[in-house]
């Protein structure tokens, strides 16, 4: 009997083996079938493959799990996911969204509407905080940013615009190098190398602003276009510009000067002078309008909007360009002339009248005006004058003049000279009661000032 049950209990212990073996089996099966399903999609799954290697594949669609995992710039996030970054690795990962999920780091803040709320310290509120110390070997500060050389710098790109900063300067093939220039002159990088180079900026200012017919209309309007293009949006380039200033426009050496002119006289001369006529010059409306957009991009430096309002002799910037705007036009050509006069007049409100462009408000107009009698009887009086250069105060009466043209498209309320000659008056009587609070103007209406 003895033997029997030992028989038995052997027999058991065999099928028991076999069983928990069986088990085993099926869950080690069923566990790498598990990972299997989380690294390897199903075949109808959309991949991205950045090279031929299958492993370094990865679907479309973010494949959620109940851990943290990896998102690829280039994947698609469905809905419900938990998002965070790795401060750690900075690479975004994901899972799938557990509302019970604890955040240990986040213990002991307090949160209001999702937003981590700092209190600040005692010493902050009453004020004695100390400023955080910069490190010695921090790099200054630039509030331009860095401007990285572009890939194209280093190849066929890069070649082409050396040698036509080369060929402008030697004064080989200038119109082919100037339309390569103008074209690149956009991009910030080479805005800034054209600008950091003091010969390059001379030939261009010479080319720009040299009288027709001496050189032909359209170098002179490359040249204009090529220095506005290198000041547009780049600080750094006119930083640079600013730094070549005092040579610029004291150089006489531009080919079309007779030595008794300098650059800084004829930069911005390009309007008829005071008491003319009021032809305007013999230089192509496509000419001056480039040189009015290379004006505006000069005047965005307060250095040189300095130059321009107070150190240009009797004869003040502003004077020249509104200049442009009442000169004498012969019918045939007004239609060309237009946009030219629209140019001139937005420089000026972009630049002195407009706050809500970036205008540095407050600068100009600060003259005090004329009456409109007084500015009737002195146009009367140069009309009929034989010397039209008798012209007694050209500035003391521009608010006059301005409104004068307006009259022409009262009909049309929404010409730029109504806009420019209620900004005029209205900035002359601001300027007036800052002086004076007991004055007031009448919304801008026409007064002695």
């Amino acid at each position: 009997m003895a033997k029997l049950r030992l028989m038995l209990l052997l027999f058991n212990l065999i099928v028991l083996s076999n069983l928990l073996a069986r088990t085993a089996s099926a869950s080690s099966t069923t566990a790498s079938d598990a990972a299997a399903s989380r690294i390897s999609p199903s075949a109808d799954i959309d991949l991205i493959c950045h090279t031929d290697n299958p492993d370094e594949c990865y679907p479309k669609v973010f494949q959620p799990t109940d851990e943290f995992q990896v998102v690829h710039d280039d994947q698609e996030l469905p809905a419900g996911l938990h998002v965070r970054l790795n401060i750690n690795t900075g690479k975004k990962e994901a899972k799938l969204y557990n509302p019970n999920d604890t955040h240990p780091e986040m213990e002991g803040l307090p949160v209001d509407s999702a937003v981590v709320v700092v209190e600040p310290s005692q010493a902050q509120e009453l004020g004695q905080t100390k400023s955080l110390k910069i490190p010695a070997n921090a790099p200054a500060y630039d509030p331009a940013g860095k401007i990285k050389i572009p890939p194209s710098a280093n190849g066929e790109e890069g070649s082409a615009f050396y040698r036509s900063l080369t060929i402008l300067k030697k004064g080989l093939d200038v119109d082919e190098a100037l339309e390569m220039l103008e074209d690149i002159s956009h991009d910030i990088y080479y805005g800034l190398k054209i600008a950091e180079d003091y010969d390059t900026v001379h030939e261009l200012f010479c080319l720009a602003t040299a009288p027709s017919p001496s050189i032909p209309a359209n170098r002179a309007r490359l040249a204009a276009l090529t220095l506005a293009s290198t000041l547009q949006n780049n600080p750094k380039a006119l930083a640079s510009l600013e730094e070549h200033w005092p040579r610029v426009i004291s150089s006489s050496d531009c080919r079309f000067l007779d030595g008794t002119r300098t650059l800084g006289d004829v930069i911005f001369d390009f309007s008829p002078s005071p008491g003319s006529s009021g032809a305007i010059a013999s230089n192509s409306p496509a000419v001056l309008r480039a040189r009015l957009s290379l004006l505006s991009g000069l005047l965005r430096s307060s250095v040189l909007r300095n130059h321009f309002l107070h150190h240009l002799g009797e004869d003040s910037g502003p004077s020249r360009v509104l200049r442009l705007l009442t000169a004498d036009i012969d019918e045939t050509d007004e239609a060309d002339w237009a946009p030219v006069r629209r140019t001139a007049a937005y420089l000026l409100l972009d630049n002195f009248l407009d706050a809500e462009m970036g205008a540095a408000v407050g600068e100009w107009p600060t003259r005090v005006q004329a009456t409109d009698t007084e500015c009737a009887e002195r146009e009367k009086k140069k009309t009929t004058s034989r010397d039209q250069n008798n012209d007694e105060d050209d500035e003391a009466c521009w608010d006059w003049r301005i409104g004068k043209f307006a009259e022409r498209y009262k009909r049309d309320k929404g010409h730029w000279s109504h806009e420019l000659k209620k900004k005029m008056v209205a900035q002359r009587w601001e300027n007036l009661a800052k002086d004076r609070p007991d004055v007031k103007g009448n919304d801008g209406e026409k007064e002695d000032l």
